[in-house]
């Protein structure tokens, strides 16, 4: 009998939590939300908010690891659908205190320069402008605050991009 009585018991607070949740009555009619309208993406340019996204890193993705020897991938990119490149740190990386031979990209020791193992800053306008010329964008991934132990100090974004390649 205590059993029947507690199994009742619980049914009947289970009953009673089930039916004091209440439903919006709009719930069921709520559209999906088409992620392009949402306010995250508000905020993005018209171009960013469908592009095929496609993160270079040009030290890994080539043998030579340079501006040049990506370049000529680019039309296969292109062919792929990529709207947008995002390209890892192409910035000097710093000396002081690396991790391991090469260092991590994000330990910048200069942001108005270029890594001379990737190529000059001549050779790198040319891949931008050439992304460009295909229609594509160019996203840097500049992280001001991962800058390495010999940065000399944070210089303003207003002289930083002008004087590697306006962004357009």
């Amino acid at each position: 009998m205590r059993i029947r009585t507690l199994f009742l018991f619980l049914v009947v607070i289970v009953l009673v939590v089930a039916s004091s949740c209440k439903r919006s009555p709009d719930a069921a009619a709520t559209p999906y939300e088409d992620p392009t309208t949402t306010t995250a993406c508000m905020a993005c340019p018209d171009w960013a908010a469908n592009a095929n996204i496609y993160e270079v890193n040009i030290r890994q993705d080539t043998p030579e690891g340079t501006f040049k020897a990506f370049a000529a991938h680019l039309p296969r990119l292109k062919q792929m659908g990529v709207d947008v490149l995002w390209l890892m740190p192409v910035f000097p990386i710093s000396e002081a205190k690396r991790k391991g031979t090469l260092g991590s990209y994000y330990a910048v020791a200069d942001y108005t320069a270029v890594n001379p193992n990737y190529g000059t800053i001549e050779e790198f306008k040319a891949l931008v402008d050439t992304i460009h010329q295909l229609g594509m964008k160019v996203i840097l991934d500049w992280v001001p605050n991962h800058t390495g132990w010999d940065h000399p100090g944070s210089p303003s974004i207003r002289i930083i991009i002008p004087r590697i390649h306006r962004v357009t």
